[in-house]
């Protein structure tokens, strides 16, 4: 009977050992070939953001687009300045104050003529500004501190894998309508100098500053991401405090678009009003002209 105990209890002892060693073989084949699928797909996408950050399209491939509708807007500028000019000579002026209202239409007319024909010197001005300001904040961070934040849990990276995922795709998009966003700048510089459609104008042109300066503003968020990460490794909390304050940062980047447009509308608030300086400073001769057309 005791014999028979024994060969009982050894038998559970070795039972109880290969199943624990078939639950950590299961571990290693299911749970670390997951966690190394999603560090190795984490790890690459970073990169892929990182060169996306320093990286603007070339403009030259629209540069023929956008001719032409630098051509279409110049020959429209024409017609408005004429039909401004027989107004003029005609005395049919309407309005309570013509000389106003003159200087709004034609002043208006000639400083955006000429934005036009500078829009792509001028858009390419504006990118290589903001890549300026992007290389004064970024360097080549290193990825291990946020990695192995995220590492923690596997649960952090399937998330943070689909952050990065949604960050390289707004990323792609806005390399795409910085090339398309020649061509069409032109055309919001031209709807905004016309009174019926200035909104429409004020909107375009607004997007694609924005558009422009998301690089910067990413880098900015993506750099205070990394020092934090990198700042781990000292006290518990400080390590703690950093890893979720670079989290907080990481995802702070897909609120960009929101912070850039925001700032694009201030700029342009500050642009219309140096906008109506320009035009009302500007001396024109309206009385004698229509004293002329009166005769």
């Amino acid at each position: 009977m005791a014999v028979v105990l024994t060969l009982a209890f050894l038998s559970c002892l070795v039972s109880a050992d290969l199943i624990g060693d078939l639950g950590t073989a299961l571990v290693d084949i299911v749970y670390t070939e997951i966690y190394n699928a999603f560090y190795d797909l984490l790890s690459g996408m970073m990169d892929i953001i990182l060169d996306m950050l320093i990286w603007n399209p070339p403009l030259s491939p629209a540069y023929d687009a956008w001719n032409s509708v630098r051509t279409v807007i110049t020959s429209i500028y024409l017609v408005v300045i004429t039909f401004a000019g027989l107004k003029l000579m005609t005395g049919t002026l309407v309005g309570a104050n013509e000389r106003s209202t003159l200087k709004k239409w034609v002043g208006g007319s000639i400083l955006s003529l000429i934005l036009v024909n500078m829009s792509f010197a001028l858009y390419e001005f504006i990118i290589e500004f903001n890549v300026a300001l992007s290389a004064l904040m970024f360097h080549e961070p290193p990825l291990s501190g946020f990695l192995a934040a995220v590492a923690a849990f596997l649960i952090l990276m399937i998330l943070f894998t689909g952050v990065v995922l949604v960050v390289i795709t707004m990323l792609i998009g806005r390399l795409i309508l910085v090339l398309v966003g020649v061509v069409f700048f032109p055309i919001g510089i031209f709807l905004y100098y016309l009174p019926p459609t200035k909104r429409f104008g004020k909107l375009m042109c607004t997007l694609m500053i924005a558009n422009i300066f998301i690089q910067f503003l990413e880098v900015v968020c993506l750099r205070i991401a990394m020092d934090a990460f990198g700042a781990m490794g000292g006290s518990f909390e400080g390590t703690i405090f950093n890893a979720v304050f670079g989290m907080a940062m990481m995802m702070l980047m897909l609120t960009v678009p929101i912070f850039a447009y925001g700032l694009a509308t201030i700029g342009g608030m500050i642009l219309h009003k140096t906008t109506e300086i320009v035009t009302n400073v500007i001396p024109m001769p309206v009385e004698s002209f229509r004293i002329r057309g009166k005769q």
